[in-house]
C-alpha cells in the first residue's frame, strides 16, 4: 500500500508552486496539501487544502521555526519547495524540519544558482557552451567586446550566491551601453558577458535518482507573455510552447545535469539557446525546482510532481514511463495573463507537421 502523503508546499502562491499543487491534486491517490507563503496577498492564490502565512526565508531562524511548526501541526511527511531561495534554507536546515525532502545537495544548488560556476562546470566537462566572461571591472567589458565574436553581446546577472544579480539581461552593441547597464544594477563582479544566441529557445526537464535519469521531456518556447517589457523580448514566461523530440537536447540536457552533480537527486531543468548555426548551447541550470509552466506535462498525461513524490517515497512509477520523450511531440501549451492555458495538438492549430 502507498504511504499516505501529506505535503507542505512552500511559496504556495507563486506560479510554479501553484502548478505543482495542481499536479498533486490531480494525482491518482489523495494527497493532503498545506501551502505556506510570506506574502499576505499571494497566499490567497494557493490551491492547497490549508494555507499558512510564514516569515520570509531571509529571516532564516523564524522561517525554519514556522516550517517545523506547520509540519508538526498538520502531521506532514514531505516538504516540496519550488523556490531556490527557500529550498537552500530548507536543505541547510533539513534535520530540523521533521519531514523528508527530495532535492539536490546544497553544494549542487549553490553551483546551479550561479550561471558563472555552472558555465565553468560545463566547459570543464567538455559540453559545448557559449563564449562567456565574468565582468568584474569596466575593463572586462572592453575585453568582452574584443573576445566575444557576436554582436550584440549578452550581458546578464550571473546569479553568484551572496553577490549575484539574478536577472537583468540586456543584449548590448557597445561598451558604453554595457557599462551603463551594469552600473545601473551595481553589477560589477555580479555580471557575465556571453555570446548572443539568436536561435531556438529550448528546455530539457528531467527527474533524477542518485544520478540516474528516470524520465524527461523537452520543449521549445515559441512566444512570450508581455515580451515588450523585456529589452531582449524574452521574459522567461512562455505564452506558447510545444513538446519536442530532439536527440541533441536529450543528450546535452542529461549530460549538463550530471556534469554539475553525478549523483543528482530530484528535478532539474536546463535552458538552451540555438547559436544560429545548428548547435544548441546550455545557458542555465535550475536544480531542484519545476518551471512555472510544468503543468503542461501534467495536463498532457505525465504528472512530473507526482512522479517525484513517488520517487521520494520509494514507490513504483508507471511501467510505460520512458527515460526520454515522455510525451508525444508537437503538443502545444497556450496561455497569457488571466487567460488559458489551453492544450492543443499541432494539427489543431492548422500548422504544417514538423519535418
Amino acid at each position: 500500500m502507498p504511504v499516505e502523503k501529506r505535503v507542505l508546499v512552500p511559496g504556495a502562491g507563486g506560479p510554479g508552486a501553484v502548478n505543482l499543487t495542481r499536479g498533486l491534486l490531480q494525482a491518482p491517490e489523495p494527497i493532503f496539501t498545506v501551502g505556506c507563503d510570506a506574502s499576505p496577498y499571494y497566499i490567497h492564490l494557493a490551491l492547497t487544502h490549508e494555507r499558512v502565512r510564514v516569515p520570509r526565508a531571509s529571516d532564516e531562524d523564524a522561517y525554519v521555526a514556522a516550517i517545523r511548526d506547520i509540519v508538526a501541526r498538520f502531521s506532514l511527511n514531505f516538504v516540496f519547495p519550488n523556490s531556490s531561495v527557500e529550498m537552500m534554507v530548507l536543505t541547510r536546515r533539513r534535520d530540523e524540519i521533521g519531514a523528508r525532502m527530495f532535492v539536490p545537495s546544497l553544494a549542487t544548488q549553490e553551483v546551479a544558482a550561479s550561471k558563472w560556476l555552472t558555465w565553468r562546470r560545463w566547459r570543464d566537462a567538455g559540453i559545448p557552451v557559449p563564449r562567456t566572461l565574468l565582468i568584474e571591472t569596466p575593463e572586462d567589458v572592453t575585453r568582452a567586446f574584443d573576445e566575444v565574436p557576436t554582436r550584440p553581446i549578452w550581458f546578464r546577472g550571473a546569479g553568484i550566491p551572496g553577490r549575484g544579480v539574478g536577472m537583468a539581461a540586456l543584449p548590448c552593441r557597445s561598451p558604453v551601453e554595457a557599462v551603463g547597464w551594469i552600473t545601473f544594477h551595481d553589477g560589477f563582479g555580479k555580471f557575465i558577458a556571453s555570446e548572443y544566441l539568436p536561435g531556438e529557445n529550448l528546455t530539457f526537464l528531467g527527474l533524477f535518482r542518485d544520478g540516474e535519469l528516470v524520465t524527461s521531456q523537452g520543449r521549445q518556447r515559441d512566444l512570450y507573455v508581455i515580451p515588450h517589457v523585456s529589452p531582449s523580448g524574452i521574459t522567461g514566461a512562455p505564452a506558447v510552447c510545444h513538446t519536442v523530440h530532439r536527440d541533441d537536447l536529450n543528450d546535452l540536457g542529461h549530460r549538463a545535469v550530471l556534469a554539475v552533480d553525478p549523483r543528482f537527486n530530484g528535478v532539474a531543468f536546463v535552458d538552451f539557446k540555438g547559436d544560429g548555426r545548428g548547435r544548441i548551447l546550455p545557458t542555465e541550470l535550475n536544480a531542484g525546482r519545476f518551471g512555472t509552466t510544468h503543468h503542461f506535462y501534467t495536463a498532457a498525461g505525465r504528472n512530473m510532481p507526482y512522479y517525484l513524490l513517488c520517487m521520494a517515497f520509494g514507490e513504483p512509477l508507471p511501467e510505460d514511463l520512458p527515460r526520454f520523450n515522455a510525451l508525444p511531440a508537437d503538443l502545444y501549451w497556450i496561455r497569457t495573463l488571466d487567460a488559458g492555458p489551453v492544450l492543443l495538438r499541432r494539427e489543431d492549430l492548422g500548422l504544417e507537421t514538423a519535418g
